[in-house]
């Protein structure tokens, strides 16, 4: 459990906010999928928190993100390198000093009347870290969310199946982590469940442990399950679709090099 911390400032009870915080999702690749108003509200923001790479690795947003707006890098000592080297007590304890950091910025800005806008990729609110992690605690009136088009929608538009086919029961969004914990020695029991459902399964960051979630999977599922890694999804000129099933899914990967921008999708719906 994370450690509790106390705002170091908060707007007067029952003020009004004069500035506005807004979480927006670019979209998984460039401004074509991204939400018009998303791209008016980057481009007009007086702040703009996100990696200070952002610009660079995402170079078909330069029209919108003004490097200079860059207030700093909200990530640092949360996801960053410096952040993995830590031990455990020290990550958590970094962590909650960064989302201490952020969110007394953003509520001396609000009180200022400004606007700021922090970037997520895809959208904000599936598996987007601001939500989980940096504003938690923050009160829901000085921030909006603009929702993006996730990996998901991406995906499943390169596959031109519908993920709710005839027959499908539900769609689960979840990765091997959320799924299991840490281990996967208590897979069993949720796979047999799940096994009894006509479903669409999606995970998300499994490229680099689906061998073990396919070997997981074996038992309880068909062989001839069909499975598909769309990489890069959304990227027109590097989108890439790989069909396979569950039998030849952990071999069929091997030829591909990417280990990280690769969304899983498991399920009848996708044949």
């Amino acid at each position: 459990m994370g450690l509790l911390f106390t705002i170091g400032f908060a707007l007067p009870a029952g003020a009004e906010a004069l500035g506005k915080l807004y979480v927006v999702g670019i979209g998984p690749a460039g401004p074509d999928l991204s939400a018009p108003r998303a791209l008016t509200i980057i481009k007009k923001a007086d702040f703009l928190l996100c990696s200070p790479r952002l610009p660079e690795r995402f170079n078909k947003f330069k029209e919108y993100i003004d490097p200079s707006k860059v207030a700093f890098n909200p990530w640092e000592n949360v996801f960053d390198n410096d952040a993995k080297n830590k031990d455990p007590k020290s990550r958590v304890s970094a962590r909650e000093a960064q989302r201490k950091k952020v969110q007394n910025f953003v509520l001396e800005k609000i009180k200022q009347g400004k606007t700021v806008a922090m970037i997520d990729g895809g959208d904000a609110c599936v598996y987007g870290p601001t939500l989980g992690r940096l504003l938690v605690g923050l009160d829901d009136r000085y921030y909006e969310v603009i929702p993006g088009m996730g990996a998901f929608n991406a995906a499943a538009a390169a596959l031109k199946r519908s993920v709710t086919c005839e027959g499908s029961q539900f769609v689960l969004l979840t990765s091997p982590r959320s799924l299991f914990g840490k281990e996967h020695g208590s897979s069993d029991d949720i796979l047999k469940d799940l096994s009894k459902y006509k479903s669409t399964m999606v995970f998300y960051m499994s490229l680099r442990n689906l061998k073990e979630l396919t070997a997981n999977m074996s038992p309880h599922f068909p062989s001839d399950l069909p499975v598909a890694v769309v990489y890069y999804a959304g990227y027109a000129d590097k989108e890439h679709v790989l069909r396979s099933t569950l039998a030849t899914i952990a071999t069929d990967i091997k030829k591909i090099d990417e280990a990280w921008l690769g969304l899983v999708v498991i399920g009848e719906c996708i044949r």
